[in-house]
């Protein structure tokens, strides 16, 4: 993977554009608009980091148990985009005043 798009999709996935956002077109105010931002950086940085194709894939079994098949299948890459969403909604809520 080129080092450059690592660093790229690192800096979206740690939360770094809504701050960014917010200081450079809003005054270090809270707005709607960094929800949105959040969403797409999380996203992005997911899909650059891991590959877009790999969202096709949906999380399987998960809460449903069967008697044949109790493991569930889960995508990393699913897991990977939510756990950066609640990190980019955190530094998007921390914006303002």
């Amino acid at each position: 993977m080129n080092p450059i798009k690592t660093i790229i999709a690192l800096f979206l996935m740690v939360g770094a554009p809504a701050p960014i956002v917010s200081v450079s077109f809003f005054d270090s105010e809270h707005r709607v608009i960094l929800a949105p931002i959040a969403i797409l950086s999380a996203f992005i940085g997911t899909g650059l980091m891991f590959g877009f194709t790999n969202f096709r894939t949906r999380p399987k079994h998960i809460g449903n148990f069967d008697k044949d098949n109790i493991k569930p299948d889960i995508n990393q890459t699913w897991m990977v985009f939510f756990i950066t969403l609640v990190i980019n909604l955190f530094f998007a809520n921390l914006c303002g005043n």
